[in-house]
């Protein structure tokens, strides 16, 4: 089954097109960019059928280019001695998450293309979010369709944060009562140790519950009477919580 492969970024068609047009040719190519940008993702669905070995492996990467003309090598940065691989009359596809030394890679690759982060593909955050969304759905099994706020998610560390800022999102947004329960009941179990827990904690239940009645109601005056507390009293909350 070819892998899946999703961009609408300009850099990373351009990346497409190189491979494309060298994939007939029997020239070595790498690519070079931080961890979890999909460039595996990407090498495996433009070359399908090709064996991929594992850079982790000195011995086992040295068999393989012995016995195969084309092959892919992930983590191709923890190879030791790459000035001695022989890749004359082959078509090697390496992957790494940094250039380990930039002068043999030079002699070695005739093609040497940069895979972007995220933050350096915006027009794919959304696409991927939108990707991840549905996958979540169906591993959940959430019979209502996912809500991401854009804003909260988070690229730090490309699909991997990504990912699971997605997952974040999706089980708070299903929570239920008792799941929140069992939630502050462990966070609570592992966390108290002090004579003054009470006050140190109470703000996990007063700060959401102000925040989200000011975003609901719009007012302190209203939601004042919604909790059935004093105008002033809930002010000093807001102020002592520092809640904007």
């Amino acid at each position: 089954m070819t892998e899946q492969f999703i961009t609408q970024s300009p850099q990373v068609q351009k990346i497409i097109k190189g491979f494309n047009l060298t994939k007939t040719l029997l020239v070595s190519s790498i690519i070079i960019g931080e961890s979890h940008t999909g460039k595996r993702s990407l090498i495996k669905h433009l070359f399908p059928t090709t064996t991929i070995v594992d850079g982790n492996d000195q011995e086992k990467v040295e068999n393989f280019l012995e016995n195969n003309d084309e092959l892919i090598i992930v983590n191709f940065e923890k190879l030791s001695n790459i000035e001695n691989l022989n890749f004359d009359n082959k078509r090697i596809i390496a992957i790494a998450n940094y250039a380990s030394n930039e002068r043999i890679i030079d002699s070695l690759f005739a093609f040497i293309y940069h895979m972007p982060s995220l933050k350096e593909r915006p027009e794919d955050i959304e696409l991927l979010t939108q990707y991840f969304s549905k996958e979540v759905e169906y591993n959940l099994m959430l019979k209502d369709k996912l809500s991401i706020d854009l804003s909260r998610v988070d690229i730090s560390a490309n699909t991997q944060s990504l990912k699971k800022s997605i997952y974040d999102q999706a089980f708070v947004s299903s929570c239920t009562k008792r799941e929140i329960e069992d939630i502050l009941y462990h966070y609570l179990f592992h966390s108290m140790s002090g004579n003054s827990d009470y006050k140190e904690y109470l703000p996990l239940y007063e700060r959401p519950l102000i925040e989200a009645g000011l975003a609901k109601y719009g007012s302190q005056l209203k939601l004042s009477d919604i909790l059935g507390i004093n105008r002033n009293t809930l002010r000093k909350k807001i102020y002592e919580l520092n809640i904007d």
